[in-house]
């Protein structure tokens, strides 16, 4: 594990914010499509609809979070409505992305290729949003990336999912608990207590994750940013920078 990495998630805090609403968010509107889509007895628009919502709010989430990524590692304040606005000032594209790019995959994955496609824009994602460049370039930069570096990513985030595997054992247990709980009470602060539990890991793990794609980015381009030291990131002055997105 990286551990100056964790250090910017553990000292600035605010990132693990950003990926907790989209975790929230994204369960409220799931919760929703599911309780239509029993409520109309199964309705494919419905379903459909749901997907390309779920898809947009996930990458849009995403995209902020690597905005105030990139923030955190140059030293900046990390402000989540200031990432959320200039997420947003690239809604086209990140809309687009979100779609094409999932239709891409699903098609990959039948066709047997899906892993190598997620590995082949992998940063697409991020030059979209700390570089401003549209889908067509973005592709063309992570594609290149991928084949210079081959599967370097996979092999250096793989410590990222850490959190999501240790809370998720535990959370479903916790949860079949409350689902087969005779208190009803109890059931339900037991099943509130496994989504929290959840949620958690899957903020954490999105908030490294983040911090991690934006670095690797940089550096794969010829710009690397150096993660601040655990004992100076509380002592980092904002400084000024504008970006094409910004």
């Amino acid at each position: 594990m990286d551990r100056r990495l964790a250090a910017v998630v553990w000292r600035r805090k605010r990132l693990l914010l950003l990926p907790g609403l989209t975790v929230a968010v994204v369960g409220g509107v799931a919760a929703s499509v599911v309780w239509a889509e029993v409520l109309l007895g199964g309705s494919l628009v419905v379903g459909v609809a749901g997907l390309v919502v779920l898809l947009f709010l996930v990458t849009f989430g995403n995209a902020a979070m690597l905005i105030a990524a990139d923030d955190a590692l140059r030293g900046r304040a990390v402000r989540v409505g200031s990432s959320c606005a200039r997420a947003a000032g690239r809604l086209p594209v990140i809309a687009g992305w979100a779609v094409g790019g999932a239709l891409t995959m699903l098609v990959g994955a039948v066709l047997l290729v899906g892993v190598g496609w997620l590995m082949a824009s992998y940063l697409v994602l991020p030059a979209m949003v700390l570089d401003g460049v549209g889908i067509r370039e973005a592709l063309r930069r992570s594609r290149k990336v991928y084949r210079r570096e081959g599967w370097a990513s996979a092999r250096g985030s793989g410590w990222l999912a850490l959190p999501v595997v240790l809370t998720l054992m535990p959370s479903l247990v916790v949860l079949v608990l409350g689902l087969t709980s005779k208190d009803r009470v109890l059931g339900a602060l037991l099943v509130a207590g496994a989504v929290v539990c959840l949620g958690g890991g899957l903020a954490v793990t999105a908030g490294l994750s983040g911090v991690f794609r934006a670095r690797y980015y940089r550096e794969a381009t010829g710009r690397p940013v150096e993660a601040v030291p655990v004992q100076e990131v509380h002592q980092v002055q904002p400084v000024l920078h504008v970006s094409p997105v910004e």
